[in-house]
Parts: structure tokens; sequence; C-alpha cells
């Protein structure tokens, strides 16, 4: 069976959030990711749920990307969309998925009027960064932090 970028499912949930965890054994910094990871899915799940993509293999899922409606850019006004996940399991990196999933996020923000699309990196990211650089995608901003 071939890919498939669908809609989340209920049963999806508990399935996604083992594959966060697997994704930030990556990043060690990320201390609190899946809990951060389980509210997001539920608010968008109660206010967007069209923006929750699952990349689905043979009825499993395997890749998740999480697309939100933003409101005016701060900067120039215009209808923002974020991408505020974009995952892949560990064992189907390298093969398409993120760069499918990305290009179905993009397609359904611009589907809702989104003239500019973001997507935020941590800066521990490092090569992940080069799928969205490579779909596009420029440095627009600094966003420093301070604890």
């Amino acid at each position: 069976m071939p890919l498939a970028v669908r809609r989340v499912k209920v049963t999806d949930l508990p399935v996604l959030e083992t594959l966060e965890l697997e994704t930030t054994k990556r990043f060690p910094a990320r201390k609190r990711w899946v809990e951060t990871f389980r509210a997001l899915i539920e608010t968008t799940l109660s206010e967007e749920p069209e923006g929750l993509l699952v990349a689905d293999y043979d009825g499993r899922a395997i890749g998740v990307a999480v697309a939100r409606v933003a409101g005016p850019h701060p900067l120039t006004g215009q209808p923002l969309g974020r991408i505020l996940v974009l995952s892949v399991a560990p064992g189907w990196r390298n093969q398409g998925i993120a760069e499918r999933l990305l290009r179905e996020a993009e397609a359904y923000l611009k589907s809702r009027g989104c003239q500019v699309i973001a997507f935020s990196l941590p800066s521990d990211a490092g090569a992940d960064a080069d799928l969205f650089k490579q779909a596009g995608f420029k440095v627009s901003s600094w966003e420093l932090e301070k604890t």
C-alpha cells in the first residue's frame, strides 16, 4: 500500500505520542516536549482538526504534521500560517515522508488563505533545517530567549 497523508484519527494519538517520544531522544534538551505535544494535539483537535495530518503507511501512522492558521503576520499583516510540528518515525526517515507532509501542510494552509507560512526550529535542530531550506523557507527573523 502506498503512503497516504490523511487527517488524524483518535486511534492515532497514542502512536503519535510514542513517535514524538522516540524523536525527542535525539534532543535531550527537550525534556517536556511530549507534554507540550499532547496539549498542542488536544487544542488543535478542538479548534482546527483539519490541520492535523498523519503520514500513513499500510494503516500505520509513521509521521505527523500540525498546521494552524495564525492570523496576521506581526510584521507584514499578511495572513500567516504556522507549521507547528513535523515529525517522522526514526525508521522511516530519509524516504521523502517529511517532504510529503510538508507539502500537504503547506497546501492546507494555502487553502485557508495563508500567504506566509512559518516554521520555528529550536537551535538544536541541526540538519532538520535543510528540509525547510530546500522547500524554499528562509530565515526571516531571530527569536531570542532568556530563562
